[in-house]
């Protein structure tokens, strides 16, 4: 404790004043972690969105022929998704990064000389991670849950503009609430694509519709569309007896009707559906989720983890500088993952703590959060302090 209390100890001046870490010095230092910090973000970002790419959005504008600037909406709408992982991860690499340049050039070995405490940095790190934090709070908490909404409401979009106009030019399969659609291309390349529709109803019968053209013509004020069917047939079937030795129940023809041309009212939400906003949590900003969370325990664990993250923005620099502290030659390469792996692993294990007190009310949440936030910033600071002169040291040498 001596130890600590020595290295923590604020030197004076020839005024008595507390020498504090040089003004020019943080600016700079804060400079270049944001420029890191941003150049990290970019990377993690592109990351994620050709992943989602790749996975099945590229598929989905390409089937929908989606314009220029839908196709942009998609891809930017998915940005804030991973932006609360993404930061604390980004904050970590771009202190431990510019510390170590520091460090190797000698200017902590500088300050130390002349008499700077080593808190003078862990304050300046703490700064960065409360401007991180009250970031994250801003993005989890109001930007990401209506860019989950847009994202949605493009894709909806989208998808319906691709049955209502233009060509057909691949089949297409929808799972719809009016049941299974497959739109298909016809062979002169008319704008009314072949349907294919095989509904269940609920007393166990099946209706199988064939068209060989149609088009939804709508919505209208009502939200209702119009279906038109050329050349179509639609057959009925009924449930018998079981079949033999299968144990499911066997079809039979009941009825079917033939025509040249006919048209049907839908619900557009039938066709394509489209829950309102605020059935998935994710949707829901964080005033939203204040209003029901002394009620609803689910919203209680978001806003939980929501907060929760924004804390890792403040935990991940004191870790980069304790990881610093353990940089040398021999094990440079893997020091930095590790500590991305500890931070991931804070996450994890804090999520999983969140979720087992979900019985909890949001007072006693909020207490247990910034508890252990407090519990862990303090004993990341005391190990740093402890560091302070592995941290000021040269540790990968000069060529």
């Amino acid at each position: 404790m001596a130890t600590l209390f020595r290295r923590l100890a604020v030197p004076f001046d020839a005024k008595g004043r507390a020498r504090r870490f040089p003004g020019q010095q943080a600016r700079r230092i804060s400079r270049d972690v944001a420029l890191q910090v941003a150049l990290v973000l970019l990377l993690i970002e592109s990351i994620f969105v050709m992943e989602k790419l790749i996975s099945g959005l590229l598929e989905h504008l390409l089937s929908t022929r989606a314009s220029l600037p839908k196709s942009l909406g998609l891809m930017v709408a998915q940005l804030p998704q991973v932006f609360e992982l993404a930061l604390p991860t980004a904050i970590l690499i771009a202190v431990y990064r510019v510390a170590l340049g520091l460090r190797e050039d000698r200017e902590f070995l500088m300050l130390s000389s002349l008499g700077i405490p080593p808190h003078g940095l862990i304050r300046l790190v703490i700064r960065i991670g409360i401007v991180g934090q009250l970031t994250a709070l801003l993005v989890g908490g109001f930007v990401d849950p209506l860019s989950r909404y847009a994202f949605r409401l493009l894709m909806f979009s989208t998808s319906y503009q691709s049955l209502i106009g233009g060509q057909a030019t691949t089949t297409k399969l929808f799972e719809t609430r009016a049941g299974t659609v497959v739109v298909s291309p016809r062979d002169d390349r008319e704008p009314t694509p072949r349907l294919f529709v095989r509904q269940f109803n609920p007393d166990g019968s099946e209706r199988i519709v064939v068209a060989n053209g149609s088009r939804l013509v709508g919505p209208d004020a009502d939200g209702r569309v119009a279906l038109q069917l050329f050349d179509f047939a639609v057959d009925q079937f009924e449930p018998t007896a079981d079949g033999a030795g299968t144990g499911r129940p066997a079809l039979g023809y009941r009825s079917s009707l033939r025509g040249n041309s006919t048209q049907q009212s839908l619900v557009i939400d039938d066709i394509i559906p489209f829950d309102p906003r605020g059935r998935n949590l994710s949707e829901l900003m964080i005033t939203e989720l204040l209003s029901s969370a002394m009620t609803d325990p689910a919203h209680r664990i978001e806003i939980g983890k929501r907060l929760g993250r924004g804390l890792l923005c403040v935990i991940a620099p004191l870790i980069a500088l304790l990881a610093l502290s353990f940089t040398t030659r021999a094990n440079q390469a893997i020091v930095l993952p590790v500590a991305c792996a500890a931070l991931m692993a804070t996450e994890i294990i804090g999520t999983t703590v969140l979720s087992s007190a979900s019985t909890t009310g949001l007072p006693g949440l909020l207490a247990l959060l910034f508890a252990g936030g407090l519990f862990l910033g303090g004993c990341l600071t005391v190990a740093v302090a402890l560091r302070s002169s592995a941290i000021s040291r040269p540790g990968l040498g000069r060529t």
